[in-house]
């Protein structure tokens, strides 16, 4: 059985957990200090640091965190001139870390080595994927080729996958998305959801990549340039 965590710092960023028994691994620990109350609430001792790319919001904490836990920092090449990986990483790779498979999915775009970490029915998507949104290009990123991630290696995925997304950007983008297409009940639940969320004090629920797929216009790019030109 595998269990997922997360933990928010700074404003929107997030820190995962994953376990399996003793087994864990971190993925994107950009606050040391967030990461390590992640572990210790967990009551495990990751030997794994996992990036889903290398900007420093996502990897600034990793350094410490190595330190402290004696865990092994894995990476895409396409980034290691941003980080040092002890160990690298490769699309369609299986990662057996103890008890944990990760499926290593590159989507390049956001940085050349963005990629997507699928384990455990969730999929981990750094700053490539977001609720109601993409990620940026403006840190070394390629919109040409975060397109093709798009149309590719996303629209190729299990649509059960839980998307569980580097920021929580949901409240910002699912207006931009209703302002697309008006018409979307389901963009309009969404951000009442976020809403309702956020007024309680609770994080956004996670939803599947097919609930992704019915709001977020970056996935369904075709149909919504064809809606946009009537």
């Amino acid at each position: 059985m595998i269990r997922l965590a997360r933990r928010r710092y700074g404003a929107t960023n997030y820190a995962y957990l994953l376990a399996a028994g003793e087994d864990a691994a971190l993925v994107d620990p950009g606050d040391a200090a967030a990461a390590l109350a992640l572990v210790a609430e967990a009551g495990v001792r990751p030997r794994w640091i996992i990036h889903t790319h290398a900007h420093p919001d996502h990897t600034g904490g990793t350094a410490e965190v190595a330190a402290r836990l004696g865990a092994e920092v894995l990476g895409h090449p396409g980034d290691a001139g941003w980080f040092a990986p002890g160990r690298l990483i490769a699309d369609g790779e299986v990662l057996a870390l103890g008890a944990l498979e990760v499926r290593v999915h590159h989507a390049p775009g956001h940085t050349p080595g963005s990629v997507l970490l699928a384990c455990g029915g969730h999929l981990l998507t750094g700053d490539t994927l977001f609720t109601g949104g993409s990620g940026n290009c403006r840190n070394g990123g390629d919109p040409a080729v975060l397109a093709r991630s798009f149309l590719g290696v996303l629209a190729g995925l299990d649509g059960r996958l839980v998307v569980q997304p580097g920021h929580d950007y949901a409240a910002a983008n699912l207006p931009f998305v209703l302002a697309l297409e008006p018409g979307s009940r389901e963009a309009a639940a969404r951000l009442e959801a976020v809403r309702a969320a956020a007024a309680a004090g609770r994080e956004p629920e996670a939803v599947s990549l097919a609930e992704e797929r019915r709001v977020n216009p970056f996935l369904r790019a075709p149909s919504v340039a064809a809606f946009v030109a009537l």
